[in-house]
């Protein structure tokens, strides 16, 4: 089995597991040769280079785990995938890439099949100068460049997977480090991402001494810092970001723009228009040359057609002109979807446009999970909205039971557990939702109303006890869902590392049974929420607060204190609880207040921070406690003008 120079080479093996396996081993027994026994340690092997992986496809599949293992073969050298010899199969998604695989040069072995000859081993490939590749010194230069050039002119880098992207940004630290530039941050969705950018920053600077944060920890610390790094951008929230790029002059910004933990595309799209507006100098980068196999590699793009890593929406010329009289929606059948690739690609490119974590797993499930039913708004024959549903609950009165009291949990059923286990709802799990998992229109027609009215097809024709979606609460995506008549009724207590959002449920009901649930939680969720604000919330921003707030209906029995308070010199700590009572009232209807009056609303009587840390937050605003003080007796003021109106109605 001679290998040429450059080619990664695929090979197919078939038999029953063990056969498989050993045939593997004897064909690869002169390499350095990866058999990867549990695909969900896919992301330990990162950034190390094999002559060959072996990957098992007798049992579940792991897309993500795919796309990731075969980014660590090198020039010439091998993929073994090890499969069953009969090709039926219950995944959709596995049968469309076994035919992909037809049209793509592979080469057949039985496992039983002697006189095999071992695989010879891939030459090594000669690095240009110090780097890889002429486009990793062009990066590394770039990135030195943000450090030693002209303030508030941030990089960012883009590249395909395999281009050395990481690596660029811990060679470029090392050579910073040794220049006396040592305060450099690293902020990745995880540190495990962040892995690369040590190990060559150590290599080339042993005394290279980075530090990392969480995207959450960056943005609440607000470190200060010679060199922001931020890897994998696309993969955290565009509002981070955007909090990133206003707190550091200097800063990195490096995104995959087609990988296996999620797609660059929709960070491109909606984060050139935040960087156009608050540094319109800023530098672009991308890194095109691959270092570990040559280019317009075969497995390569099997992997990306696979995996549909480079799905695109459909064209903006072909769809720009669309009408809402023009379209049509539809359910998509499955099996049908497969066999159109255009529309597969279309459907898929759409929806890795509009969020910043769409996976290969996300295709795999899209596919193959029957309680998810796909529904698509059309133009011409082409996808211009997605929405992606699945069916929830239907479960017995006895389990709902347990999970409500803590001691059973079921696999998915998100919405349905999440209100019975933490809203106190136990006869939640019982009833039948349908929770939108995605939605997504054409970035050329968003604000058209397309999305509303997809989803509002999806609820006239369900026959589901409530619609229900779940989401990393920020304000625009609550203005949107509130917008479709959903209510909020539960928030996650703990904030996710990776975007430093809370997640949120809301529900819109359809039977009489889904509206008696819906208003219990929503009762429930609105007498909790302004106590919760002082505590697990603390961190939220002052517009989600106020968005999430409705009016109480508390009854102030202290109102000359309020006066008192808003007018004449009353102390804060005196008034503290009418205080409390008049912004749970009236807060949420008080369109009059200007956004920083809202913000010392929230920061300091519901969220209770401290007068330190107010001054803090309003940064650019008040210089002091002094200041912050009348800002909030002004806002108090008009609170008290809106209480009046409301009571002499």
């Amino acid at each position: 089995m001679p290998s040429s120079v450059d080619d990664r080479q695929i090979i197919v093996i078939t038999g029953n597991p063990s056969d498989c396996l050993l045939c593997a081993e004897k064909l690869t027994q002169e390499l350095n040769y990866l058999f990867l026994d549990d695909t969900k340690k896919a992301h330990t092997v990162l950034g190390q280079e094999f002559d060959a992986v072996i990957f098992d496809c007798h049992n579940k599949f792991n897309a993500n785990a795919f796309g990731a293992i075969t980014g660590t073969i090198r020039g010439g050298g091998y993929l073994l995938l090890l499969r069953a010899e009969t090709t039926e199969s219950d995944s959709l998604f596995l049968e469309r890439f076994w035919c992909l695989l037809e049209n793509t040069h592979y080469q057949i072995v039985h496992s039983l099949q002697k006189d095999l000859e071992a695989l010879s081993a891939p030459p090594k490939t000669k690095p240009v100068n110090e780097f890889t590749t002429l486009d990793q010194n062009d990066a590394v230069n770039a990135i030195i460049n943000v450090v030693k050039g002209h303030r508030r002119r941030p990089l960012v880098i883009t590249a395909d997977r395999g281009r050395g992207k990481s690596a660029s940004l811990g060679i470029a630290s090392a050579a910073l480090f040794k220049k006396g530039y040592e305060n450099i941050i690293v902020c990745a969705p995880s540190k495990k991402h962040a892995e690369i950018i040590f190990k060559h920053a150590l290599k080339n600077n042993p005394e290279c001494n980075l530090c990392f944060y969480s995207p959450d920890d960056l943005n609440r610390d607000k470190p200060k810092a010679d060199l922001v790094l931020i890897d994998e951008a696309a993969a955290i929230p565009v509002s981070l970001l955007t909090s990133f790029l206003k707190q550091y002059s200097r800063i990195v910004f490096s995104s995959t723009q087609h990988g296996y933990e999620g797609s660059g595309r929709g960070f491109a799209i909606s984060f050139k228009k935040v960087l156009d507006h608050i540094a319109p100098e800023w530098k672009s980068c991308r890194l095109k040359t691959p270092i570990r196999w040559k280019e317009n590699d075969a497995l390569e793009s099997f992997v990306f057609d696979a995996l549909l890593l480079n799905a695109e929406p459909v064209a903006d010329a072909e769809i720009i002109n669309a009408t809402q009289l023009e379209c049509s929606i539809s359910t998509l059948s499955k099996t049908e979807l497969i066999s159109n690739q255009t529309i597969l690609t279309e459907l898929f490119g759409l929806l890795v446009s509009a969020h910043y974590q769409t996976k290969p797993s996300d295709l795999m499930n899209m596919l193959d999970d029957e309680l998810i039913s796909i529904h698509a708004t059309f133009y011409n024959k082409h996808i211009i909205a997605v929405a992606l549903v699945i069916k929830e609950g239907g479960i017995g009165t006895n389990t709902a039971t347990k999970i409500f009291e803590g001691t059973r949990r079921l696999q998915g059923h998100l919405v349905a557990q999440s209100l019975a286990a933490n809203a106190g709802i136990e006869s939640a799990p019982c009833l039948l939702g349908e929770r939108v998992i995605r939605v997504a229109v054409h970035p050329k027609l968003q604000q058209q109303s397309f999305g509303s009215t997809l989803l509002n097809t999806i609820i006239k024709h369900s026959k589901a006890d409530y619609i229900s979606t779940s989401f990393g609460a920020n304000t625009e995506l609550l203005k949107f869902w509130k917008k479709q008549s959903f209510v909020a009724v539960y928030m996650g207590m703990k904030r996710d590392a990776s975007n430093g959002t809370h997640s949120i449920i809301m529900l819109h009901s359809i039977s009489y049974k889904g509206k008696q649930m819906l208003e219990k939680a929503e009762r429930r969720f609105n007498e909790h929420f302004p106590h919760l604000l002082s505590e697990p919330f603390r961190q939220i921003e002052a517009g989600l607060a106020s968005a999430l707030l409705t009016p109480s209906n508390i009854q102030i029995t202290a109102q000359n204190e309020l006066k008192a308070f808003a007018y004449k010199q009353r102390g804060y700590e005196n008034t503290f609880y009418p205080l409390w009572q008049l912004v749970c009232n009236r807060l949420s209807e008080s369109p009059l207040l200007s956004k920083e009056e809202k913000e010392i609303l929230v920061l300091k009587v519901l969220q209770k921070h401290d007068w330190t840390n107010v001054v803090i937050r309003l940064k650019g605003e008040i210089s002091g406690k002094k200041d912050a003080l009348i800002l909030l007796r002004q806002a108090i003021s008009r609170l008290l003008e809106i209480e009046r109106q409301a009571l002499h109605k």
